[in-house]
């Protein structure tokens, strides 16, 4: 399977949100023990995402405790070009991003087809991100998610051939461990994480050398002999407010008497589990 893309011509759409919605709601319902039957208010997805091949990541982020959301109503989404920049309803798309945490991302750097990987790299990266607890359904309400479709990948010149808010980056490096051989090393940031975080290049080259799992020190002549490829992507975002006006033309689905036992049930055992860890065993 080819790795990565120089197409331009893929966007992500706000259909691809509501679907990432769609599975994700579904997939927790159905699985309470006091909801084996998905309630019939629960909006089954007629939409099939295209069957072309493009690397993707799947963004669940969640509201912090400090939002105070604002009295403004919500409004559509609009289209923009692939590119760093993030289509979203207005909402969420006006909002500091401050206001939100990272709750779970999962994606492939290699082209893999859209109609199969969006609902695979939905739920693995809403249940299986193994820096989170599994997203539960009394934090639907909170959150918000984004497809990003990466696109127009160029081979850098050194680690630092690439722009702020316009690139995503792939490093990879070696590292000699004498007779046992060398150790290699990879790791990317989305073109949106190093203009989220206040970085400059320099501080996102050696946060992502980090977050590969390196752990020596970095010098100049270090950075060097990084292998860098940048990318850009096409991303939309959408809140679960969103979701709830366009796709269910507004009426909540957690509000039905099914799924509210279902997060009640959810709720207490996630209680009982973080109860668990805080015994002490005398």
């Amino acid at each position: 399977m080819k790795s990565g893309s120089n197409r331009n011509d893929i966007t992500a759409t706000s259909d691809m949100c509501e679907y990432c919605f769609d599975v994700l709601l579904e997939k927790l319902v159905s699985r309470q023990e006091s909801c084996q039957q998905t309630p019939s208010n629960i909006h089954q997805t007629s939409y099939t995402p295209p069957n072309e091949e493009c690397p993707l990541f799947v963004t669940w982020e969640k509201r912090r405790a400090s939002y105070t959301p604002p009295l403004s109503t919500l409004s559509s989404g609009f289209a923009t070009p692939a590119s760093s920049n993030i289509t979203s309803d207005d909402e969420t798309y006006n909002m500091d991003d401050a206001d939100y945490e990272l709750r779970g991302c999962i994606g492939t750097l290699a082209s893999k087809s859209i109609n199969h990987a969006l609902s695979e790299f939905t739920i693995t990266s809403a249940l299986r991100d193994r820096r989170f607890d599994p997203i539960s359904l009394h934090e639907l309400p909170l959150l918000r998610v984004g497809v990003s479709l990466l696109v127009k990948y160029e081979e850098c010149s050194d680690c630092f051939d690439w722009k702020i808010g316009t690139h995503g980056i792939i490093i990879r490096f070696d590292t000699r461990k004498g007779r046992g051989g060398d150790e290699r090393y990879s790791a990317t940031y989305l073109p949106e994480v190093a203009q989220e975080q206040r970085w400059n290049q320099e501080e996102a080259v050696v946060s992502l050398v980090r977050k590969a799992g390196f752990r020596g020190s970095i010098t100049d002549e270090f950075l060097s002999q990084i292998h860098c490829t940048r990318y850009q992507s096409s991303k939309y975002r959408m809140s679960y407010q969103q979701y709830v006006k366009s796709k269910c033309n507004g009426v909540d689905p957690l509000n039905s008497v099914d799924v509210m036992t279902a997060v009640a049930v959810d709720e207490a055992m996630r209680q009982r589990v973080k109860a668990s860890k805080t015994c002490v065993i005398i």
